[in-house]
């Protein structure tokens, strides 16, 4: 059975020498972090899966290798399973390994084993790997009915606001793609599900329970519609651009930027959000507090020695460290890390499991906050306009 490892940080560049004819390899610059790593059944190195995984890393600069990996892991896994070769393609279109690898994926999902989401991120990824296979020549295509799949160009509906001037457009894809239902009553994707009164009541009750890191963070993604990932990024920085709105004394407004502020936004796009004035006090005594700059203190130790410490840690985090050089974060761990959003996502689950002892129907997800904040802004509307 093939299987995946989490490998030590890799290096774009490497000094080879050679001592007592033992020849060794040192890293020397470029280092991109740990990648997930993909061996065969026998335990042999899986060059083609794993070169694409580096070229990914190292040429795309891919944030988030696990959906790649995953697909490909599967791919292979399923590959083994049927005595099948990743190269090898019979000029019958039914017999190739990229389409018994889609039956194979709707048998799945007609078990209700795999979603239909899950199952077309796979396909998708595996025909992004042929097509890099076929680019960088690790797969050598003489005629059509050898090639993997068959390139097909959609006609797509456009919503834009152009839409009257060009009401289509044309995308590039393959006959391998699986179509994801777009009905929100599917079971492959779980809709939003924003906090009614009674439930915001319930997590008010056990919010007292929560650090007060957790407690600021669930308040703020309320309050603003903030996503996890710019809460726990939300920097200093940001909250000194707070200005009041001049249609409502207590609403202020600030700036969530990559490049200004360091919080990092969806697409890295600069917006500013709106948040209440109460709040904006509430960040602003928790910035200046013992517990707070305990916890900075630790990290600026570990901003101090960041250069004696790179090298052993992942790419992900000296990235990390190192946007906090720029832009002091307004969260820290206990244990001097800047706080990511997988650990606010860490504690919410914590706190969620302690809610439904009492309230079992408390399932709710830290992004249903962010949700439940949209709400709140179209009823406030309705109100206004009302």
């Amino acid at each position: 059975m093939s299987f995946i490892i989490q490998s030590n940080n890799i290096y774009k560049e490497t000094d080879l020498s050679i001592n007592n004819n033992v020849c060794h390899c040192s890293p020397a610059s470029g280092n991109i972090g740990s990648l997930p790593t993909i061996f065969n059944h026998d335990g042999s190195f899986n060059h083609e899966a794993n070169s694409y995984l580096f070229y990914q890393k190292a040429a795309k600069d891919a944030k988030d290798l696990s959906p790649c990996a995953q697909a490909l892991h599967a791919y292979y896994q399923f590959l083994e399973d049927e005595g099948l070769e990743w190269d090898k393609f019979p000029p019958i279109k039914r017999l190739k390994p990229t389409y018994l690898f889609r039956s194979h994926l709707l048998k799945k999902i007609k078990k209700g084993e795999l979603a239909h989401s899950t199952a077309s991120v796979r396909m998708n990824q595996i025909v992004n790997f042929y097509k890099w296979l076929m680019h960088d020549g690790y797969l050598i295509i003489k005629n059509e009915k050898e090639a993997p799949f068959k390139v097909e160009f959609v006609s797509v509906q456009s919503q834009g606001v152009l839409a009257h001037i060009s009401p289509t457009f044309t995308v590039t894809t393959s006959d391998l793609r699986i179509k994801v239902p777009k009905d929100a009553s599917s079971k492959n994707i779980r809709p939003l599900s924003p906090l009614n009164q009674k439930s915001l009541s319930v997590l008010t009750q056990y919010l007292p329970n929560a650090s007060e890191e957790l407690r600021l963070q669930v308040l703020i993604s309320i309050d603003t519609g903030m996503r996890i990932q710019e809460v726990a990024t939300l920097s200093l920085n940001a909250l000194d651009t707070a200005t009041s709105l001049a249609e409502s004394e207590h609403r202020c407004e600030i700036v969530l930027s990559p490049q200004s502020t360091g919080v990092q936004t969806k697409h890295l796009k600069q917006r500013r959000v709106e948040i209440s004035s109460v709040l904006l006090s509430t960040l602003n005594e928790y910035r200046i507090s013992e517990r707070r700059i305990k916890r900075v203190n630790k990290l600026d130790i570990k901003l101090d020695s960041l250069k004696e410490t790179a090298s052993s840690l992942t790419q992900a985090a000296v990235e990390r460290l190192e946007l906090c050089e720029r832009h002091e974060p307004l969260f820290v761990s206990e244990q001097g890390n800047p706080v990511t959003g997988k650990s606010i996502e860490a504690r919410w689950i914590e706190l969620r499991e302690l809610i439904k002892k009492t309230s079992p129907s408390f399932t709710h997800r830290f992004h249903d906050l962010r949700a439940t904040y949209a709400t709140t802004v179209v009823s406030i509307n309705d109100h206004r306009s009302g």
